[in-house]
């Protein structure tokens, strides 16, 4: 790709790159994390495949114009890409009109999109345009994709810069895929937030084996085609390797709202300006001024309420070695990495280095959540999901990968496939497989629990003599789940259902689990945190929907019933999964958590029984990708690591003391760049 409009300037750090469907995705979705990066100064780029000119009405639902209005598809199409720099615009300078720079971009097969850019390079736009018609149903994205269709033409908006000539000039699967390379090699992006490729049904029809996707067909042909794009790009250049993050879409409808109302208000009032029902003056024509028919009315599509990450992050990932060394797992452009400590307790770390020997040549990707738990001997034991996408859906593949240390403080050796539960099955299965999240058994064997088709939970476990087969559990979840090996050598697992909490249970332990629907606990906004007190009683940290606070709920007796009335530990709202660590002695934990700005938080709590603490101190600036993790170094200080908005690894050191968590000293540590 050669084009004067593409200008990176090399005084701004590397930018976060958006790959939409639609022009609101970003938005909708991927917004707080975006706003985020925006309000930290990181350029930002968003790509969007299509036009979305749906049925060429402009109007609102409920305007009696649309029964006889004409539909006039490069007019509406025009009225989004209005919408979505006056977002932008707002969202970067405070203000919806400032100014933009429009240009022309020449792609891949001669199609011309168009480019624009805000603030000396820090917002760019990118409209590829290709056709969403609704009077044309078998002009789809997901066609495209699975060559149904051999190429899908290009719509030039009214009053856009590219030439009247360029208009219905069509790209073909292998063009958009090139474009999208292509605009990844000329940006470089430390992030890549892309929508979701394998997203949650509605309806499951088995007499003839089929499914009802919650999600726009739009959403998962984005996601595909952005995968496939960043394999090319990755494959070219080798020495950068991006951190990639998935978003739900219509999906979140299903899940519990899990952001603060301020966070919400937020991302609905750049909603609204998008819809041009801000409140605004309109200087321009009415099908100017923004998305009518979405206008202020974001907050009634019910998907809009949470930020879903499909593949949610766990706060595993920091480890000791059997040295004392602290190792941090991350995966960069689809493969699995690792940073160590230089010395037990140190301030200097290595890395990113390879992480054992993935398959050799492998088509397919490492997804970004990495799940570690050490066994009984102390050694390291990492999981992943291996992820194929293909042209034809029967050859989607998600299996679960497997990764151990040879010796406590040895080296990892080559990746194993732990399949899936659903490997006899078709695509339609694979991909629904959910994230391993991994403990380890009385006996000292890893055992992993994910999600399977049927949104109940599958477990496989290790043996003296390897792996034993996969087994179901049964139970209806979300995803997302939490579990704890006992002191006494059972295990626990709790995961969010619809309503509640479910719990499987072990009456002995390496028993069969037993599944307890009664724990009559709410539905929490996510993952929760599972900790044992020193009495043998469970505790659970965990986000109150809607809010964001974090709340914690005590077994009443060990392995007994819970008190549901839960107890507050912080009502400054939060977002995404607590990490956890407990202090030496194993009487008190500390509590790491995201704020609503993307920067982190601890907190002291006892495991005593005592009463619970809501004294926070900052310990970090942000944003940063994925989720947090922490654990105690060979010195006793707390270690928070976290992937930052650089794609590097980021190192804060607490010093615990017997004074209030404010008095605690904290060092932003060090960034450990990749190398060169």
């Amino acid at each position: 790709m050669s084009s004067p409009a593409i200008k990176v300037p090399a005084d701004l750090p590397a930018p976060h790159m958006q790959i939409c469907a639609h022009t609101d995705d970003d938005l909708y979705f991927m917004t707080p994390d975006l706003l985020q990066s925006v309000r930290a100064g990181v350029p930002v780029v968003s790509v969007y495949l299509t036009t979305g000119e749906a049925d060429g009405l402009n109007l609102a639902s409920d305007d009696p114009a649309r029964k006889t209005a004409t539909p006039d598809y490069p007019g509406y199409t025009a009225a989004r890409q209005h919408g979505i720099r006056a977002a932008y615009a707002a969202m970067t300078t405070g203000s919806r009109r400032a100014p933009w720079v429009r240009e022309t971009l020449d792609v891949s097969e001669g199609v011309v999109a168009e480019i624009n850019t805000l603030e000396e390079g820090r917002v760019t736009l990118i409209f590829l345009n290709l056709r969403t018609c609704v009077a044309l149903p078998d002009q789809k994205v997901l066609h495209l994709w699975s060559n149904k269709i051999t190429e899908l033409g290009t719509l030039r908006p009214s009053d856009s810069p590219i030439p009247a000539r360029g208009d219905g000039r069509p790209l073909t699967r292998d063009g958009v895929i090139s474009t999208l390379a292509d605009l990844l090699t000329a940006y470089r992006p430390a992030v890549v937030r892309v929508m979701n490729p394998d997203p949650d049904r509605t309806r499951y029809d088995s007499a003839t084996d089929t499914i009802t996707y919650c999600d726009n067909s739009d959403h998962t042909a984005a996601a595909l085609f952005a995968l496939a794009a960043l394999k090319v790009y990755e494959e070219r250049d080798q020495s950068h390797r991006p951190v990639v993050e998935s978003y739900s879409g219509y999906c979140n409808k299903l899940q519990p709202d899990n952001l603060s109302p301020a966070a919400a208000a937020e991302k609905f009032h750049y909603l609204a300006i998008y819809g041009g029902e801000d409140g605004h003056e309109c200087t321009k024509g009415p099908g100017q001024c923004g998305d009518r028919p979405l206008g202020n009315r974001a907050f009634n599509r019910y998907y809009g309420q949470s930020t879903t990450h499909r593949w949610r992050g766990s706060t595993t990932w920091l480890q000791p070695r059997g040295d004392g060394r602290l190792t941090a797992f991350a995966v960069l452009g689809g493969r699995p990495v690792l940073w160590t400590q230089d010395t037990p307790g140190g301030d200097s770390w290595s890395g990113p280095e390879t992480l054992g020997l993935w398959p050799d040549g492998d088509e397919a990707r490492c997804l970004p959540r990495l799940d570690a738990v050490r066994d009984g001997q102390g050694r390291i034991h990492v999981f992943a999901v291996r992820a194929l996408i293909a042209l034809d859906p029967e050859e989607h593949r998600r299996e679960v990968m497997h990764l151990q240390q040879d010796t406590p403080d040895g080296r990892f050796g080559a990746w194993q496939s732990l399949s899936s539960p659903h490997d006899r099955h078709n695509a339609i299965r694979r991909r629904a497989l959910g994230m391993p999240t991994a403990l380890t058994t009385s006996s000292g064997h890893p055992q992993i629990v994910l999600r399977n088709f049927g949104t109940g939970l599958s477990a496989r476990t290790a043996t003296d003599g390897g792996w034993g087969p996969w087994t179901d559990l049964h139970g209806g979840t979300l995803e997302g789940a939490s579990a704890i090996t006992l002191r006494n050598g059972h295990s626990e697992i709790y995961a969010t259902t619809k309503t509640s909490m479910l719990r499987w249970h072990q009456p002995k332990p390496d028993g069969p689990l037993a599944r307890d629907y009664a724990t009559q606990l709410a539905r929490p906004a996510g993952s929760t945190t599972l900790l044992e007190q020193t009495d043998g009683r469970l505790v659970m940290f965990s986000r109150q929907p809607g809010t964001g606070w974090l709340l914690a709920h005590r077994q009443l007796e060990p392995g007994g019933a819970w008190d549901t009335q839960p107890q507050l530990v912080d009502t400054t709202p939060g977002f995404g999964s607590v990490a956890a660590t407990p202090l030496a002695g194993d009487s008190a934990v500390v509590l790491v958590q995201r704020r609503d700005d993307g920067t982190l938080a601890f907190s002291r709590q006892p495991l005593d029984g005592s009463p619970f603490s809501t004294e926070w101190a900052p310990c970090g600036s942000g944003p940063f990708a994925h989720t947090q993790a922490a654990a105690l170094d060979a010195e006793g200080r707390l270690v928070v690591t976290t992937i930052g908005i650089d794609a590097q690894l980021h190192v804060i050191t607490v010093r615990p003391t017997d004074e209030g968590v404010n008095a605690w000293p904290v060092r932003e540590l060090s960034t450990h760049l990749p190398p060169a």
